[in-house]
């Protein structure tokens, strides 16, 4: 039985989610003896108390999120899987990198969904992940004509966070509203929600949240709940175990990037609005979204409005950036995702609950849309 150390800040979604992956990939192949590193109140020293646990135990391979003295381990010759790339690409093995680019796009194509035309980012100065996340958010909507404001507090590795609760409310202030806000993670979108109620701006009417990395404790409780960027991280550690596994088996590894990849926004209250003064466009949209269990056409949209196709095609288009065809097949998408996960679903209950006639038919949409069959997108992001 091989003997794996492993770190991680537990408290966090992230760490969780990371978790789950590694008890998957244990529990289904690889029956490791995992050595956890002891809670913060029970460690006997504050500096080098990771590489010494280490050093002690030997470990055939370690899985760590922050260490003190990454060096003194490689020189020990055990494998290590970094789950944060903070440290850069240094020479010390694989580590998890997450796609920040496709965050800014997925959130700028979210909040155009929902009729918004000012953006705004909320972030921090100086660290990678959140520097990406503004820069594709940013370059995305200006790609649409829209401009995006920005706070970034700004971090001293030795203090820590630098803000004021003040300064951020007077920025929300200064906003032009209805606005949408991407947040560099939860933690911040925690903030900023809080800074709203503080400053009784009214989320999500004059201001959306959106967060990253869906904590999906911290965005339940947060009131208004948080909506937030989902991502794979469960699936990003699974695969990060099946490299230890290689590494610890002397094999050479090359594949040193472990990408964590964005998957969809689980929508709550902090987004639950459309930035739109159209009303019949509204409509169109509160019909849709409330109805992807009806095998919706075109035409059903059209009729429940006072107006034409043609006219509401075009207002439509102007909102949305989307055709009514392409925001239907949109939430039915979305939906089908969200049942998929459900493992105790079968495919065809959930073509029977979305208004489809058949699973055949269901398949080769879903398979279109997403280029694999649903059983395999369910084995994939589960």
């Amino acid at each position: 039985m091989k003997k794996v150390f492993v770190q991680l800040e537990s408290g966090r979604g992230y760490g969780r989610d990371l978790l789950k992956g590694i008890h998957e990939y244990n529990n289904q192949f690889s029956n490791w003896e995992i050595i956890f590193e002891p809670a913060y109140y029970l460690k006997t020293s504050k500096t080098k108390n990771t590489s010494k646990i280490i050093s002690l135990m030997k470990p055939d391979g370690c899985i760590i999120e922050n260490i003190e003295d990454i060096a003194m381990v490689t020189k020990l010759g055990i494998p290590i899987i970094r789950v944060n790339s903070i440290l850069g690409p240094i020479d010390c093995g694989p580590y998890l990198k997450g796609n920040y680019e496709l965050d800014g796009q997925v959130a700028v194509n979210y909040f155009l969904s929902l009729g918004f035309k000012r953006f705004a980012f909320f972030g921090v100065k100086g660290l990678s992940w959140s520097d990406v996340r503004y820069a594709s958010f940013k370059q995305q909507a200006n790609l649409n004509g829209i401009e995006v404001f920005n706070y970034l507090a700004n971090i001293n590795y030795k203090k820590g966070l630098r803000h004021e609760f003040e300064h951020i409310v007077s920025w929300l202030k200064s906003l032009p509203k209805p606005i949408g806000i991407l947040c560099c993670n939860d933690d911040f979108g925690q903030m900023l929600i809080n800074a709203c109620s503080l400053g009784n701006i009214k989320i999500p009417y004059e201001i959306a949240v959106l967060g990253i990395d869906n904590d999906e404790l911290l965005c339940n409780l947060t009131h208004p709940k948080l909506s937030s960027i989902a991502r794979n991280h469960t699936k990003a550690a699974f695969n990060a175990c099946k490299i230890l596994d290689r590494m610890m088996n002397n094999e050479i590894v090359k594949d040193f990037i472990i990408p964590t990849e964005p998957l969809d926004v689980v929508e709550r209250t902090s987004t639950d609005t459309i930035a739109c003064d159209d009303e019949e466009v509204i409509k169109a949209l509160h019909y849709i979204r409330n109805n992807t269990h009806l095998n919706l056409t075109v035409e059903n949209v059209v009729e429940i409005t006072n107006i034409s196709r043609r006219s509401l095609y075009t207002r439509f288009k102007k909102v949305t950036k989307k055709t009514i065809l392409e925001e239907i097949q949109f939430h039915k998408l979305k939906k089908f995702k969200e049942l998929l996960k459900n493992q105790n679903l079968s495919v065809k209950e959930i073509a029977y609950s979305l208004g489809f006639d058949d699973a055949t038919h269901i398949s080769r949409w879903f398979s279109g849309i997403e280029g694999v069959p649903p059983v395999k997108w369910r084995n994939e992001n589960i």
